[in-house]
Formats: structure tokens, C-alpha cells, sequence
């Protein structure tokens, strides 16, 4: 079992939360599941960058502790270009 602050723990806690938030969108829900799926197959790296994708493309909201979850993830995969090349913190929005 992976520690919560491990990379595949962060990346699969933020993937699954915004899934939960999002839950009537069936695209980007889906896509957030291939996130999980790569996560369960120890591909964290890759994981990581399409999260940033599915957020950039359907233009996700993320609460600023996903982000934060987020960019210590990416500091241990030493893969924050994943997050700064699509500028994912443009996405940050604080909760109501």
C-alpha cells in the first residue's frame, strides 16, 4: 500500500475528487477513470501528465488543495513541467 503522500496517492486522491465533483459529465468522468487506471498500473509519471491534460481540455475547476496535492506530486516525480507546461493553475479556484 502506497503512503498518502506518495505520488500515486496524491495523483489518484485529486483524479478521484474531481471525478466526484464532476460526476454528471460522463466524458471528462471517464477520462479522470484512465487516470486512475494508470496510477493502479504504477505509471505515475504518465498519470500525472494526462491529468493535466483532462483538466486543460475540459477546462476543470480545481480546488486549490487538489493543486497543491497536485504540485507535490510532481515535485517527487521531479515532473512539474507537466503542470507549468499547460499552466494548470489558471484552473485553481478556491472553494465555495
Amino acid at each position: 500500500m502506497n503512503s498518502p503522500n506518495s505520488p500515486d496517492s496524491l495523483i489518484r486522491s485529486v483524479a478521484e475528487s474531481i471525478a466526484r465533483r464532476i460526476a454528471d459529465q460522463t466524458r471528462p468522468v471517464r477520462s479522470l477513470a484512465s487516470v486512475v487506471k494508470l496510477v493502479e498500473n504504477d505509471e505515475a509519471d504518465e498519470a500525472l501528465d494526462d491529468l493535466a491534460h483532462v483538466i486543460e481540455f475540459f477546462r476543470i475547476s480545481v480546488h486549490r488543495a487538489e493543486y497543491d496535492q497536485l504540485v507535490a506530486a510532481a515535485q517527487q516525480l521531479d515532473a512539474m513541467d507537466s503542470l507549468t507546461n499547460l499552466n494548470v493553475e489558471q484552473f485553481v479556484a478556491e472553494q465555495p
